[in-house]
């Protein structure tokens, strides 16, 4: 038995390049021939993934193909022209709308990257979503029926945070990407409310990689517009353990995000007991459950007040780290092995066994 995983772009510290590691682990342990294969592989894990260039095998009855979503990939059209089983694993794609006025190749790539996926609903055998919202996009895209199964989420040896309330010089933290779908220019704006009203010594910190240069510059213009700009840092990409000490040191994780699939920076913020305020677009309120603060308006003032308010309230903090455990334990690696093990099954008749 064959099943092989296909990833556009596979790179370090990459969530959906870290759930293919663990399902390819899985699929081992459960006896298959398993192997990763990108078109793209980021320096260093060259021994973790094939390219893609070098799969050309006669088509197999012993064998399953697994294509991970979430971009555009000269792999999509390719995959749809082989006679083996083909499974969606579905990690969204961002509306390109979100990102149009900021960078209008990237709104073509992603509309493209949608159709193409919308084509793979005529040839797929199967699809699998991350979350909730995602299958609704699956639906909304042609597929039916799609499985939920939450992802692998890399397990992290951490050491929770203590709790305190921090009433002046609160450290706001964010981790993702820079890009408009994120939205950290209404992060921005909050913080400066939040110090004009509450806390002048209060600090963003911005963790991820200035994927829009140009949304990256805007967000330095409006943090001196709004003079702020001494309080907002851009750090870009960090490593492991830089990142866990941001976690460490943080007061406050925050989200504005408008669109998510699923947001694994939520789950890391859990394990490290981080208060937790988002935004409750898109996959944000599956992911958070009641483990954090979840706001419909996200106003400067409105998500200002909710900050203080989680900040200083002991007992909101409390409920919500016992909401996070919650939610820990449903994106623990056994629950994610059972649904994704279940889900697989479903469109693979040799795993039935393994249920």
């Amino acid at each position: 038995m064959e099943i092989h995983q296909f990833v556009p772009s596979f790179a370090p510290r990459d969530a959906i390049g870290q759930h293919a590691l663990a399902l390819r682990d899985l699929l081992r342990e459960l006896g298959a021939n398993s192997e990763i294969f990108a078109d793209e592989i980021k320096p260093g894990l060259e021994s973790q993934a094939r390219p893609y260039s070098r799969f050309h095998p006669m088509p197999s009855k012993n064998r399953w193909l697994i294509y991970q979503g979430s971009t555009l990939s000269p792999m999509a059209h390719k995959l749809s022209e082989r006679r083996e089983p083909l499974i969606i694993n579905y990690h969204n794609i961002t509306p390109p709308h979100l990102v149009q006025s900021w960078d209008f190749g990237a709104s073509v790539a992603t509309s493209i990257a949608l159709d193409q996926m919308g084509k793979l609903s005529t040839v797929a055998r199967g699809a699998i979503a991350v979350s909730r919202y995602n299958a609704r996009d699956l639906v909304e895209l042609g597929f039916k029926d799609p499985v939920v199964a939450s992802p692998f989420i890399p397990h992290q040896n951490v050491s929770p945070r203590l709790d305190k309330d921090t009433p002046r010089g609160a450290l706001w933290l964010f981790v993702g990407r820079i890009f408009p779908n994120k939205a950290q220019h209404d992060l921005i704006a909050a913080l400066a409310a939040y110090k004009r009203i509450f806390d002048k010594d209060a600090k963003l910190i911005l963790i991820g990689k200035r994927t829009s240069e140009r949304y990256a510059l805007a967000l330095e213009s409006y943090a001196e517009k709004l003079m702020v700009s001494d309080s907002v840092l851009q750090s870009g990409s960090v490593t492991d353990d830089e990142l866990a000490g941001y976690y460490h040191e943080a007061d406050l994780f925050v989200t504005t995000s408008e669109h998510e699939g699923f947001c694994f920076p939520i789950v890391e913020a859990m394990r490290h007991r981080l208060p937790i305020l988002a935004y409750a677009s898109s996959a944000i309120p599956e992911t958070v459950g009641d483990g954090g603060v979840l706001l419909k308006d996200k106003s400067p003032v409105e998500f200002a007040s909710a900050a203080w308010l989680l900040l200083n309230d002991s007992q909101l903090r409390g409920d919500c780290y016992a909401g996070a455990e919650e939610q820990l334990r449903k994106y623990s690696y056994q629950s994610a092995k059972m649904q994704n093990l279940s889900a697989l099954a479903s469109f693979i008749p040799p795993l039935q066994k393994e249920l």
